[in-house]
């Protein structure tokens, strides 16, 4: 039986008896007793680490008592070198490779800096690799810095992620925790960074970067050799892409990107990029997303058209920049009779802006222009200071 291509995301709850049922069907792919190494590094810098790994080696010898349980202790870049190579040797031995909550950033530092990473590949390509929490959140293109932005107060930004998703040819990132709600009086939702700061953040994503959202106490699985993602646990699983959302219920399935990352052709085999989409492609999505009553989806059509811009040339240019100053106005109109609703509103001015700085920056004064006269219409006033564009809502 060859090995299994197992990628399983969780949003949390990974050693609860929630997640029970999901481990096992990951170790059920394996003919004979398999390995599981639990990998302590997202926490390895809390003074309660011993705890937290002693915790999970516990649930998986309790709970799951079909495999095998070894820590592969990869806590510091700092460890003894005779320490670090045991830890990738356990890596490398095992059939899982499971790691859980802590902090994404330091996650992914000492990851980065060491071969694990090229062993979470391996582990994609035959084996099984389940990540949880703060771990799943460098699988993506890009890593999302979550405790320095909601903690520390820093400016939201992405961070480059270990990008094993793209390994398994899916451009994306990945967001667990999506429905958080712990905040209360507040928004934490989206792993505590709210909606209005991640749909902002969301705007900056390159155009082709998917974001994959994980409700917690859920499982997204993805079965790379039957091209699958599959759906277990208590929430729902959010899959976004080309401004088009799909929001997966425990038990149902859907087809994996087929191709998304295509190995890179060799230097004798190089073809010419694809052409882009004509502007009245971006156009009909962006009317689509209005007529289903969807933001979201329109400000992503007006984002992609605003991206793909350079690739135009002569009348073609011509008819995208018109395309993308109407599509701007009628969002804002749009927008702007809606149901207030503050925090979307918030979210498409950060992104509007955006566009409108692209512009300036590359001397494209008419689609600036247009930015502005957009904003105006949602009742924004623009400041343009020496530390960048602010703003707030327009004298009366």
């Amino acid at each position: 039986m060859p090995a299994p291509r197992l990628l399983t995301i969780m949003g949390s709850g990974e050693t609860t008896a929630t997640m029970v049922p999901v481990h096992r069907a990951v170790l059920e792919r394996f003919p004979s007793r398999p390995l599981i190494a639990v990998l302590d590094t997202p926490y390895g810098f809390q003074e309660n680490a011993d705890e937290l790994t002693a915790r999970a080696v516990e649930y998986f010898h309790t709970s799951l008592p079909m495999a095998r349980v070894e820590v592969a202790s990869l806590r510091s870049l700092a460890a003894p070198a005779s320490s670090r190579e045991r830890a990738l040797d356990t890596l490398r031995r095992a059939d899982v490779v499971f790691s859980g909550p802590g902090s994404p950033t330091y996650a992914r530092r000492v990851w980065a800096a060491t071969p694990a990473a090229a062993i979470f590949e391996d582990k994609v390509r035959a084996g099984a690799l389940t990540m949880a929490s703060a771990a799943s959140i460098t699988l993506g293109r890009f890593s999302l810095p979550v405790y320095e932005i909601y903690k520390v107060g820093a400016d939201p930004a992405w961070l480059d992620g270990l990008d094993i998703l793209g390994t398994a040819g899916i451009p994306a990132v990945v967001v667990p925790h999506w429905n958080n709600a712990e905040g209360g009086t507040h928004d934490t939702s989206r792993c505590w960074l709210g909606m209005r700061r991640f749909e902002a953040l969301a705007a900056r994503l390159p155009p082709g970067i998917a974001v994959l959202g994980v409700d917690e106490h859920t499982a997204a699985i993805l079965d790379l050799t039957a091209g699958r993602l599959e759906v277990a646990g208590k929430g729902t699983v959010t899959w976004r892409s080309a401004g088009r959302s799909a929001v997966l219920e425990p038990g149902d399935a859907m087809p994996l990107p087929a191709g998304a990352a295509p190995a890179a052709p060799s230097p004798g085999d190089a073809t010419p990029p694809a052409a882009p989409a004509p502007p009245d492609a971006y156009e009909a999505a962006f009317d689509a997303a209005l007529r289903d009553g969807d933001p979201g989806a329109a400000l992503d059509a007006i984002l992609a058209l605003e991206d793909a811009h350079e690739a135009w040339q002569g009348p073609a240019a011509a008819a995208a920049h018109d395309t993308l100053r109407a599509m701007a106005t009628r969002f804002a109109s749009a927008m702007a009779g809606a149901a207030r609703d503050e925090a979307a509103r918030a979210g498409a001015v950060e992104a509007l802006l955006g566009v409108r700085s692209r512009a300036r920056d590359e001397g494209r004064w008419a689609d600036a222009d247009a930015i502005r006269r957009a904003l105006h219409l949602l009742a924004v006033e623009i400041r343009d200071t020496p530390e960048g564009p602010r703003w707030g809502p327009a004298s009366p």
